[in-house]
């Protein structure tokens, strides 16, 4: 997982790297990048790049990959109903704040603000979910549970106090999946004929990421096999920003603090080697570039960007 996002959070910048650089240099005449003021043959000598042996992941699609889509539009359909005049119970959608601490003292992960939770899936303990219960918007509830060792290895055994307020209860109403459902939902007028379409839509996106895996592992034998000596400055600092600008981005839609996302999710990666990494890949791309006379055209280049725009959800 870790790794899944740290490739999405870069993805739309490799995209526009291979063909234009990091940061945003604009193009010139040529419709190549104008950021690019340097020879990268003074930085690289190529290896081998053709013929290079890769493993090409064969796309499957099983039926889990369906179910996980159909509860994908389910959940997509589902309203959830605001609820005061109850306390909640389980199967309900929950906000709260909460926050832990163990001998007097926070721990870490153990506090929250606006934390959502569907009651009684037990997402933190089964304790915690038992202890709400009943309780009402805007109540407090304060208990302690102790952790087990199936939930988190180095809690194991200790007691925490929780103080946890309900800010909102919310009844859950996900439709029932049938044909009237997806005749209404979707373009198709019964399930079987959803699920054929979704079979082959899934196996299109399979296929395409087995091709950009396969991609991927070239280029990185690519670049191991060439010679690579230093790099232009500009070009470092830039794809550093634009690393730091994507994790930066990703912490926020967790919610988290920039340091704390990249101790849970990226393992404590060092940034310099990671951006030392990706401009490597973009010299190489380069010289592959130039010494096969590839270029890109300025028409190629915007329906590129405005392909990369509308994927990420971008006006222009």
């Amino acid at each position: 997982m870790k790794k899944r996002i740290y490739l999405a959070a870069i993805a739309l910048g490799i995209g526009m790297l291979l063909s234009a650089g990091c940061g945003d240099g604009g193009k010139d005449t040529n419709g190549s990048s104008a950021f690019f003021d340097y020879d990268v043959n003074d930085y690289v000598t190529l290896g081998d790049y053709k013929g290079l042996a890769v493993q090409y992941p064969v796309p499957t699609v099983t039926e889990d990959d369906i179910q996980i889509a159909i509860e994908d539009l389910l959940d997509e359909k589902t309203d959830y109903i605001e609820v005061t005049d109850r306390g909640a119970e389980n199967g309900d959608y929950l906000n709260i704040d909460f926050t832990g601490t163990i001998d007097g003292k926070e721990f870490d992960g153990g506090s929250a603000e606006d934390y959502e939770l569907t009651l009684g899936n037990e997402e933190m303990l089964a304790e915690f979910d038992q202890n709400l219960v009943g309780k009402k918007v805007g109540e407090t509830a304060t208990f302690k549970v102790v952790f087990s060792e199936d939930y988190d290895e180095e809690l194991a055994g200790q007691e925490a106090e929780f103080q946890v307020t309900v800010n909102t209860v919310s009844e859950i109403n996900q439709p029932e999946y049938n044909d009237a459902f997806v005749a209404e939902a979707t373009e198709y007028k019964t399930t079987a004929e959803y699920e054929e379409a979704l079979r082959g839509e899934l196996i299109t996106s399979a296929q395409a990421e087995a091709a950009e895996s396969a991609g991927t592992d070239a280029l990185q034998l690519a670049v191991d096999n060439a010679t690579i000596n230093g790099y232009p400055e500009s070009l470092y600092e830039a794809c550093y920003q634009d690393t730091v600008d994507s994790y930066q981005a990703y912490a926020e839609m967790f919610g988290m603090e920039f340091e704390e996302f990249m101790s849970e999710f990226m393992e404590g990666e060092d940034l310099e080697e990671v951006t030392i990494s990706l401009v490597n890949e973009v010299l190489v791309s380069q010289a592959i570039a130039e010494k096969e006379g590839l270029t890109i055209t300025d028409k190629e280049y915007d329906q590129e960007a405005e392909a990369l725009a509308t994927e990420y959800g971008y006006a222009s």
